[in-house]
């Protein structure tokens, strides 16, 4: 049974495919509004028509295509989430496919699967994986959790539930020769895989085979719940040994997500670490929250995370206070 599909595209905009984060994603569609996603056309309103600049026709298996699969490339086509004989099919509501990018907004209220224990996501293009982005449903400020699916043998990917057992808003964000986000409901019947506290930190970064910097950023999520006070020193040292310490500004905004924390700038800084000398460069962090210390170390470039580059990930001791 299908039960219709959601964010019909009414605009779309031409440029190549980007590459972006599920959970950066959903920040800068003022699920908090914590980073900016470049728009390539107007938003899309869910319930729109269809596009209007269609990709081009073709016969034969494009990139990332299963040889001798059939289906319409003028346009991307659905993901399916299915649990026993209940399907629903999913328009992507965000999109890079071909030469064109459609940014639009997540449903309001998005299709229901129910409550099955598991569900099954099918996506007839191969070379594609999927990261599920978990919101509890109608709480405006709930705690964003990640996980990767699990691809099966039959070329499925297979979704648990993460965290405690609750209604979410799940995102699927899909990437292959392209990229995509779909949104549905499911009211999870038992709890999963409790979330990790997760940290990064940006400072400098490579431009044009030069270091250099776009700004500061560090952020804290998953922590066991948000701090009331929270500070962040950051050293950069440069393998001739001279260093710049600075204090990260806090970001303030009206609602960031549970447990997250999350610093921008200064800026100035940044800019006079890139001129300290030569990398590779060593990263110091001391965040003290709620008067509790914590340290972490990394370098940087070896220590970037791939796909978001150019922040590096940082393990704090002791460790961060996690969900219980």
């Amino acid at each position: 049974m299908h039960l219709g599909d959601v964010g019909n595209q009414s605009r779309v905009g031409h440029r190549p495919s980007r590459m972006r984060g599920t959970r950066h994603v959903l920040l800068a569609f003022g699920l908090v509004g914590m980073v900016s996603l470049t728009a390539c056309a107007d938003p899309i309103e869910p319930g729109g028509a269809g596009p209007t600049s269609p990709l081009p026709s073709s016969t034969a298996p494009g990139p990332g295509e299963r040889a001798g699969e059939e289906h319409d490339l003028d346009r991307l086509p659905p993901v399916t989430v299915q649990s026993g004989d209940r399907s629903i099919d999913l328009t992507a509501w965000t999109y890079c496919f071909g030469n064109i990018c459609a940014d639009g907004i997540p449903p309001a209220e998005p299709p229901d699967v129910g409550s099955p224990q598991e569900l099954a996501v099918e996506f007839p293009l191969s070379g594609w994986s999927f990261t599920a982005s978990f919101v509890p449903a109608g709480k405006e400020c709930g705690r964003i959790q990640e996980a990767p699916l699990t691809q099966a043998g039959d070329g499925s990917f297979a979704l648990v539930p993460i965290g405690h057992a609750d209604t979410y808003d799940v995102t699927l964000f899909g990437r292959g020769n392209g990229d995509l986000f779909v949104t549905f409901r499911w009211t999870t019947p038992i709890d999963g895989p409790l979330p990790q506290p997760e940290a990064r930190l940006a400072v400098l970064a490579g431009h044009d085979g030069k270091t250099d910097s776009y700004g500061v950023e560090l952020e804290v999520s998953n922590l066991a719940r948000t701090p009331e006070e929270a500070a962040a020193t950051v050293t950069v040292r440069a393998e001739t040994g001279e260093e710049i310490t600075f204090e990260a500004t806090r970001a303030r905004s009206r609602c960031w997500p549970e447990g997250t924390v999350y610093w921008d700038g200064p800026d100035r800084p940044g800019l006079d670490a890139a001129a300290l000398g030569e990398g590779p460069f060593t990263y110091e962090v001391e965040l003290v929250l709620d008067g509790v210390r914590h340290v972490a170390t990394a370098s940087w470039p070896a220590d970037e995370i791939v796909g978001n580059e150019p922040s590096v990930s940082l393990e704090f001791t002791p460790h961060l206070p996690s969900v219980s």
